[in-house]
């Protein structure tokens, strides 16, 4: 795995299609990259596909990308991450920590369009695409 990515470029990615947008510039230049995706960013997606009648489709669409599960590793790192940003008054979201923790013990990059928030998380690499 080279990267680990957030909700964001998948939403990119699905709504761009075959265009050059941003997500799918950093795809085509980054080909052979693999990029996982946590369990959270996968639900998060999924979650609005449904909503707006296109799970199946998304389903299908998602089947390209690793998913990456929690371990206790993970849980750890959570936790860590949590006392260290909330001790700071620099909190982000829940599912943002979520994808912050498995990035960090993952030691990959995260990739997302949402690099102010997760620039706060210390020690994670963000790549804005």
């Amino acid at each position: 795995m080279d990267y680990l990515s957030d909700a964001t470029f998948l939403i990119d990615l699905w709504r761009e299609g075959r265009s050059k947008g941003a997500a799918t510039r950093f795809a085509d230049e980054h080909g052979d990259a693999v990029v996982a995706v946590p369990w959270i960013a996968k639900a998060e997606f999924l979650r609005g596909a449904f909503a707006v009648g296109q799970g199946p489709a998304a389903e299908r669409f998602l089947g390209q990308f690793q998913t990456v599960w929690p371990n206790e590793g993970t849980l750890r790192v959570y936790a860590e991450l949590y006392g260290e940003l909330r001790s700071v008054n620099a909190m982000i979201g829940p599912h943002d920590l979520w994808i912050a923790a498995c990035a960090r013990e993952c030691k990959v990059p995260l990739l997302t369009r949402n690099a102010e928030e997760f620039r706060r998380v210390p020690d994670l690499q963000v790549v804005e695409y």
